[in-house]
């Protein structure tokens, strides 16, 4: 039975079960934790259920008998009285929106709208009857999620200022560093060509040319993650530039007697938003990690694949895997358990996930290798 039909039943004193079929529709309604009106197309309120009042601040009685002009008369409220405008005006269904709200007690409430119209089906032709709105008071929800993006600006910030002064640590540290290794290399390699020193004293050349070439690689890779440029997102198929990185570290792998398998399950042309150049560099560091770390003759599996909307790659080597203690550190730069590892491989893949607005998984077992999973939204907001 419909809200006009209810009224139809009580105006002509009708009793029986239709009496009884009303006071149970109105009786739901009142139980209702939201606002419930229904709006003549001339501006009258036919009915508001009993949280009206509350989240309003007027009573019933008075809605009904001043109607909307008793809302639009609050000038304080001008956004909220466009709700009942726009559903005037564009007659949409199920139109969505969140507004503040000046209560007359002189607090304020964030409420959440959804209008409606409702027609009258009568010999083919549709008349158009009013308006329903439903009013949810969302202001503690509203309350906290603005906390929450306070907190989130606030964690943004901190990890700026952090990068900042990593920024300025590293470039110091790799300024520092290649000076006296460009020298020492150099002298090395000069004792190496001269071919009257003893071949004891070429080997140790020998060995402190190749220790300095380990050294510029890590200065390299601590320039690298100081030098990242900020983060350009664009619409693209993601599949491709992963792709793109697998193929370009499969000779590595080859090299190392580890194969790289690439299994792409994200539907042909799926678009998403991310920077091209920095995804492909973190894939090309992930890929670099697991197969330096996996055993000869082992496999680098990697998937791409849609898990709840988001996008997620997943990287398993065949390595000996990382103990407990060490997993909260593996993303930290300087921090490696690799022999020659200068631990800013994984430090330069947080980076960029985090710049996607992304997170970071990691499965470990030691003897079982490990898994790592880049998490990101399908869009960047």
């Amino acid at each position: 039975m419909s809200l006009k039909q209810d009224a139809e039943v009580l105006s002509t004193g009708r009793k029986g079960s239709e009496i009884a079929e009303t006071s149970i529709v109105s009786d739901i309604l009142d139980s209702m934790s939201d606002s419930l009106m229904v709006i003549g197309h001339q501006g009258e309120i036919l009915y508001a259920n009993r949280i009206t009042s509350s989240i309003l601040g007027y009573s019933i009685d008075d809605l009904t008998e001043s109607g909307s002009g008793l809302l639009l008369s609050n000038e304080e409220n001008f956004d909220f009285n466009q709700i009942f405008v726009a559903a005037v005006q564009n007659k949409s269904v199920n139109c969505y929106t969140e507004v503040d709200y000046h209560h007359p007690d002189g607090s304020g409430k964030r409420l959440a709208a959804t209008t409606t119209y409702f027609v009258k089906e009568s010999d083919g032709e549709s008349a158009l009857m009013g308006f329903v709105v439903l009013l949810k008071d969302i202001t503690e929800v509203f309350g906290l999620r603005r906390k929450e993006q306070e907190l989130l600006q606030e964690k943004q910030r901190i990890n700026r200022e952090r990068i900042r002064s990593l920024h300025k640590l590293a470039m110091g540290v790799a300024h520092e560093i290649r000076n006296p290794m460009v020298t020492i290399g150099g002298f090395a390699a000069r004792i190496l060509r001269n071919e009257t020193n003893s071949g004891e004293t070429r080997r140790y050349a020998e060995n402190i040319v190749e220790e300095a070439r380990k050294l510029e690689i890590v200065v390299d890779e601590i320039q690298e993650y100081c030098n990242l440029p900020e983060i350009k997102p664009s619409s693209g198929e993601i599949a491709v530039v992963i792709g793109e990185a697998v193929s370009q570290m499969v000779p590595e792998g080859i090299e190392r007697n580890i194969a790289v398998r690439f299994d792409d399950a994200v539907p042909p042309r799926h678009s998403a938003t991310f920077d091209p150049f920095l995804l492909r560099l973190a894939v090309v560091h992930l890929l670099k990690n697991a197969i330096n770390f996996s055993y000869d003759g082992g496999l680098v599996d990697v998937s791409l694949y849609l898990a709840n909307e988001e996008i997620v790659l997943e990287v398993k080597d065949s390595g000996i895997g990382i103990d407990d203690q060490d997993l909260e550190y593996i993303f930290d730069p300087f921090f490696s358990t690799h022999a020659h590892g200068s631990g800013m491989g994984l430090a330069i893949v947080e980076r960029i996930v985090r710049e996607h607005m992304g997170r970071i998984e990691v499965e470990s077992e030691l003897g079982a290798g490990t898994t790592i999973r880049l998490v990101l939204p399908p869009t960047l907001g």
